[in-house]
């Protein structure tokens, strides 16, 4: 039998562990049956507060909702993959998501069975983190590094023409620097 047509528990049997466990979790957590659609059973105030949505725009949905037209198809053929292949216990995917407002998210999720007695698998665990405040920060990293580059060619050919603008040119740069990491947000 393949185990997305397995029959899976009523929702409503969770385990009381697991739902305290949602509750007090601060990481977006998400809890999908592993039947039909794989839709969502369980999501926790993080996962709401990542997402934008509220417990009844996201109950009985696969995740797919959170993708959009700028989501990577080999991102999204990976998640797929995994959910297909009953081999794989876990996996970690990044994937480009969209909030009810229509902002954009990297999320990096972390999936895990979640297994009967019997071996059969019965929900997937995605824990979601919001790459994205990092991802800027790497950016602007690369950029800062290219902005160093320039700075440090401008300085060569300044010097081959006795130019004196060397220290205006670094506080330039400098203040640019500084402004670009001042408009990313942090969280």
């Amino acid at each position: 039998m393949n185990q997305i047509d397995a029959p899976s528990a009523d929702p409503s049997d969770l385990p009381p562990a697991l739902e305290r466990y949602f509750e007090r979790s601060r990481i977006a957590l998400a809890l999908s049956e592993m039947n039909e659609d794989v839709p969502l059973c369980l999501v926790n105030h993080a996962f709401l507060d990542l997402t934008g949505y509220e417990t009844q725009d996201v109950l009985g949905r696969n995740c797919r909702f959170l993708q959009g037209d700028d989501s990577d198809a080999a991102d999204k053929a990976e998640l797929s993959k995994f959910i297909h292949d009953d081999l794989r216990d876990s996996g970690r995917f990044h994937i480009l998501n969209y909030r009810k407002d229509g902002s954009r998210f990297h999320n990096l999720v972390f999936m895990s069975r979640l297994r009967d007695e019997e071996g059969v698998t019965r929900y997937i665990l995605a824990s979601q983190f919001d790459m994205s405040p990092v991802l800027d920060r790497a950016r602007l990293d690369a950029n800062d590094a290219t902005l160093a580059r320039n700075i440090s060619d401008i300085d060569k050919i300044a010097k081959e023409y006795g130019l004196a603008m060397i220290s205006s040119a670094q506080l330039i740069a400098d203040s640019i620097t500084l402004i670009a990491r001042l408009s990313v947000p942090r969280t």
